[in-house]
């Protein structure tokens, strides 16, 4: 008979802990008053004694007042897996100084078995003590964090009344508290300015930038450098620009050339800035889907098994070159078919006689909706009709008033169709200067002439590209 084994007791396994630290800026900052990132590790270190560390999380320069930090996300990814038991961190504004978010996310780490340790206050949430106490400090961050902003906001509205900007801008360095020109960065940012007026690439001028700094940017930062009025030697106090003493690093023509382009251009895909090639935007499938460049050839971006795997049947993968050729010679045939074509300057001037009537129709309608409110507004007011049949007959006016005023602000005023001579003298110039133009200068040509460029499917085994595209022409 085998001999009964006794049960040994087995030590407690030590509780996990994550350490949190938070650092809102260093900029440089030391001393003993300074909640640095090793004064913090350190404290918490001691009050989580004899529990297994299993990782230090930092978020340095964030802020506390919302939670949409790297660090956050990694602990709650953490806490989803069941991969830690408590989360400690110096003091509860190091985790947050937004009493309702902080709120949140602590009631849904106790949902996940996780206490918070803190300490400097000696918070424990594992007792109700402990968690009435840490609602209270949470209340106070937020108080601190509000008297912080407002006195910052004082201090820099007091400071751009007197010329001087607050913080430090890219291409400028303090010296004796004041802004001066970065002997490096400077001129760049002057360069930078100088390239963007006359009509560099937003992403050339970006590439610039990084290599003169010797880090990577990217483009909506450069974008929101451009429109800093700091650079024409100005300071921003709220939503009031004020005259600065530092020395402004562009000239006030290059300034304003600058926000012309920024504003020509504000909600302009990027591909339409910096086009690599002259189709863009332009060509489609028959589904209406833009075809995407895929090296030397085309792909519907929403076809199966190509760019995004959609439920198009997609074009293939027809050659970018042949279909640009395809496009310029249905161009050039269309420009001598406009010089010999009698039927192509009737049909201008009915197009221009029907655009003439429509208006003039339009017009017509609007003013006896006006006319016929006058004599409500008088039948009324002489008593001659009934309130309810007075409103009913308003309101019905008033809708043809509405309608006919939009369809003319629809339509706009009647332009001629080009002359199809003129036009066809515009397509023998695009084609001319089609070697020497850039991939954004082509399809800003094409697109004043070309409404849309469709590539259809292969109808057959390797049916040539030739067959393939038919453009619809907007004149």
């Amino acid at each position: 008979m085998p001999r009964r084994r006794t049960l040994a007791a087995v030590p407690d396994q030590p509780g996990r802990v994550v350490l949190y630290v938070r650092v809102s800026a260093l900029m440089g900052r030391s001393g003993e008053d300074f909640h640095s990132p090793e004064v913090q590790t350190a404290a918490m270190r001691r009050v989580a004694a004899g529990m297994r560390e299993v990782a230090v999380i930092e978020d340095i320069d964030r802020t506390g007042r919302h939670f949409e930090r790297a660090g956050i996300e990694r602990i709650r990814k953490m806490a989803l897996a069941r991969q830690i038991d408590a989360l400690a961190v110096y003091d509860v504004s190091r985790l947050g100084r937004n009493v309702k978010e902080s709120l949140t996310f602590l009631a849904w780490l106790a949902e996940q078995g996780v206490t918070i340790l803190s300490a400097s206050e000696q918070v424990d949430t594992s007792t109700p003590a402990g968690r009435l106490m840490l609602t209270n400090m949470l209340a106070i961050a937020e108080y601190r964090s509000d008297e912080i902003g407002r006195g910052w906001s004082g201090t820099i509205a007091r400071r751009a009344e007197r010329g001087q900007h607050h913080g430090r801008p890219l291409g400028y360095v303090h010296r004796d508290k004041q802004l001066v020109p970065d002997p490096v960065l400077g001129p760049a940012m002057t360069e930078v300015f100088r390239r963007y007026a006359v009509g560099e690439p937003i992403g050339e001028v970006t590439r610039y930038l990084s290599a003169v700094r010797g880090r990577a940017m990217h483009t909506p930062n450069v974008k929101k450098l451009l429109r800093s009025p700091v650079y024409l030697g100005r300071v921003v106090a709220g939503d009031e620009v004020l005259p600065g003493q530092h020395e402004p690093l562009v000239d006030e023509v290059t300034w304003r050339r600058v926000q012309d382009r920024l504003a020509a251009e504000a909600g302009t895909p990027p591909r339409h800035l910096a086009p690599t090639w002259s189709l863009v935007g332009l060509v489609e499938c028959p589904n209406g889907h833009k075809l995407q460049r895929q090296g030397d050839r085309l792909v519907c971006g929403l076809g199966r098994g190509d760019v995004k795997g959609g439920g198009c049947p997609g074009v293939g993968r027809p050659l970018l070159a042949r279909v640009e050729a395809e496009v310029l010679r249905q161009v050039a045939e269309y420009a001598s078919r406009l010089r010999t074509d009698h039927g192509a300057r009737a049909a201008r001037l009915a197009r221009l006689a029907a655009g003439r009537t429509d208006r003039a129709a339009l017009e017509r309608e609007l003013g006896r909706a006006r006319s016929g409110m006058v004599r409500l507004a008088k039948s009324h007011a002489l008593g001659e009709m009934p309130t309810e049949v007075y409103r009913q007959a308003m309101g019905e006016l008033r809708e043809a008033e509405r309608a006919a005023a939009v369809e003319l602000a629809r339509i706009g005023d009647v332009e001629p169709p080009p002359d199809p001579v003129e036009a066809a003298g515009a397509v023998d110039a695009l084609l001319g200067l089609w070697p020497d133009m850039t991939f954004a200068e082509r399809g800003k040509a094409l697109r004043s002439m070309v409404a849309r460029v469709v590539v259809r499917p292969a109808a057959r085994w390797r049916e040539p590209e030739s067959e393939r595209v038919d453009l619809l022409f907007h004149w």
